[in-house]
């Protein structure tokens, strides 16, 4: 039971980062699709040479750009199967900063990334999910322009410090979190990790596996 009430917190996550991997998709087929549409026009004046070299360019171009939106397309099954795969921490956080980003930039909130991160190798679709859920959970308790912190030096916990704020200045009492604590509770324990919460700190304890020696 407990696996599936996970599953469901995962599709919640999913919902709030999927406009950004729909952008990664789309992205590369809008480009395709002018240069397509560049294919179809001829610069008046040019001679056969350079027309030749300018469609060779062109289909290159085409040919690269839907490469890479197939490429796109079947990692988003590494969304939905968890196929086992670890991932570096800086690989991890850093895709995280990309997926938060619009999120980030919508709610005035800020997240402080870290500069040091402990080089580990942790499981890829369990750990994504939880961090971003993480994320997400302790920045929907804060009020517009209040920074989190991230730590995420050591080896065997990780840190998201926010500020002291005077109660003028905190959410309201009945805004409801985008994920409440127990979900990033069932999150981390599905996956391994450990959550510890405390007054101006949540911790998140990694996962100890051979993965991590």
């Amino acid at each position: 039971m407990n696996a599936l009430v996970a599953q469901g917190v995962r599709f919640k996550v999913l919902a709030q980062v999927f406009p950004v991997l729909r952008h990664e998709v789309v992205g590369p087929l809008s480009n395709a699709t002018l240069a397509a549409a560049m294919l179809r026009q001829s610069p008046e004046g040019a001679d056969a040479d350079t027309l030749q070299q300018r469609c060779h360019r062109l289909a290159g171009d085409l040919t690269g750009m839907l490469e890479d939106s197939v490429t796109i397309v079947r990692e988003l099954d590494q969304w939905l199967l968890d196929s086992g795969a670890t991932t570096s921490t800086q690989t991890l956080l850093r895709e995280c900063r990309k997926l938060m980003f619009s999120h980030l930039l919508l709610s005035r909130h800020s997240i402080v990334w870290p500069e040091d991160v402990a080089d580990l190798q942790v499981p890829q679709f369990t750990s994504r999910y939880l961090l971003l859920a993480w994320l997400l959970s302790l920045l929907s308790t804060l009020p517009a322009d209040a920074a989190l912190t991230l730590d995420c030096s050591r080896a065997d916990v990780w840190h998201a410090h926010f500020p002291a704020l005077p109660d003028t200045a905190k959410a309201p009492a009945d805004a409801p979190a985008a994920f409440p604590p127990e979900d990033i509770e069932l999150l981390a324990a599905a996956s391994g990790w450990r959550l510890q919460r405390q007054a101006q700190c949540w911790s998140l304890h990694l996962p100890v596996t051979p993965a991590l020696a």
